[in-house]
């Protein structure tokens, strides 16, 4: 097995348990009127996961499709607030393959 072999089967099996964890989860509806803007709302929901070891450091967040699809908002909205976690330090993004909890310390 190549490196780049290992590569995606450790990729395959992330993007598999992170689908299956996607199954179960009871995402909260977005409030339009609420003064915290929808992408805050997500990045809320997301760090309040993150604090409570779920996805663990170095750990993949979902997707922006996932996002999407999970609460329902357009792509730029789930950018957002995957951008808004970004800019506060709490994931870090590698392009072309995702956002990542980041190291706290």
């Amino acid at each position: 097995m190549t490196r780049i072999d290992t590569y995606r089967a450790v990729s395959l099996v992330s993007v598999s348990l992170l689908a299956r964890y996607l199954d179960h989860v009871d995402a909260p509806k977005i409030d339009y009127r609420a003064e915290l803007p929808p992408h805050r709302q997500i990045a809320a929901w997301l760090l309040a996961h993150i604090d409570s070891g779920n996805p663990a450091e170095g750990q993949p967040l979902p997707s922006e499709k996932d996002l999407m699809d999970l609460f329902g908002v357009a792509r730029t909205t789930a950018r957002r607030a995957i951008a808004y976690l970004r800019d506060q330090g709490v994931v870090r993004t590698v392009p072309g393959r995702g956002s990542y909890v980041a190291k706290r310390g």
